[in-house]
């Protein structure tokens, strides 16, 4: 009989034994599943929260650059054309002190009044992010804006997007490269010759007839035939 009971609590501790490893197991792979899914929702979360930092981060930097006041001097400068100097004298321009044309010298004073920026390329201010977007030295557009000689604007202008309606720029000195739009590049890469005024022609006084007869004199009679 105790050999019985002996053989019994032997067979009973083996499978006692066999289905506290099992539910261990089961345990184990339950706590390791869920830490799964609190890892998956915890990394869902920070690239939410990443993503909209991005996009709040990239709306409140995009912004227009605005002079509100009034200007006397546009200081344009490139390798490419050299330095050009716009002087206002109230609707009257002049281009390196020679009558400038009045229309072209309105279109980038216009131009100027408003920079608007579409959004935020780079904020790096390296090698490659000069070269990349145009800002060395033998390839950007410079434009100072001033009235007085105070200084109200540095615009550096680099090379065109895709479309060529849209430019990257720099402002006042910063790191940040802006996407801007009004085609900037296209109209401030001119020449001082360019925005001079034409010449007015002058007209030539008329040449006296040919045979005329003097003043006071009585025109001569022919004979009759």
């Amino acid at each position: 009989m105790r050999d019985f009971r002996f053989r019994k609590n032997i067979i009973c501790g083996n499978r006692c034994k066999s289905v506290d490893k099992d539910m261990e197991l089961i345990m184990n792979f339950k706590n390791i599943m869920l830490r799964k899914a609190i890892l998956a929702s915890a990394v869902v979360v920070l690239a939410l929260i990443y993503i909209l930092q991005v996009i709040l981060g990239s709306r409140s930097s995009v912004k227009d650059f605005v002079i509100d006041k009034t200007y006397d001097t546009i200081e344009i400068s490139s390798s490419e054309n050299g330095t050009l100097l716009l002087k206002r004298y109230g609707d009257f321009w002049k281009v390196n002190d020679e009558e400038a044309d009045s229309g072209k010298a309105k279109m980038i004073s216009d131009a100027l009044s408003r920079i608007k920026t579409l959004s935020v390329i780079s904020k790096s201010s390296s090698e490659d992010a000069i070269e990349r977007y145009g800002f060395t030295d033998s390839s950007k557009i410079t434009v100072k804006v001033s009235d007085n000689g105070k200084e109200y604007l540095s615009l550096e202008v680099g090379k065109d997007a895709a479309n060529g309606q849209q430019n990257y720029i720099r402002v006042n000195g910063k790191s940040e490269i802006y996407l801007a739009s009004g085609a900037l590049r296209q109209k401030f890469n001119v020449k001082a010759d360019e925005l001079k005024a034409p010449k007015k022609e002058e007209t030539a006084p008329a040449a006296p007839a040919e045979n005329a007869p003097a003043e006071g004199a009585s025109p001569s009679l022919q004979p009759g035939v």
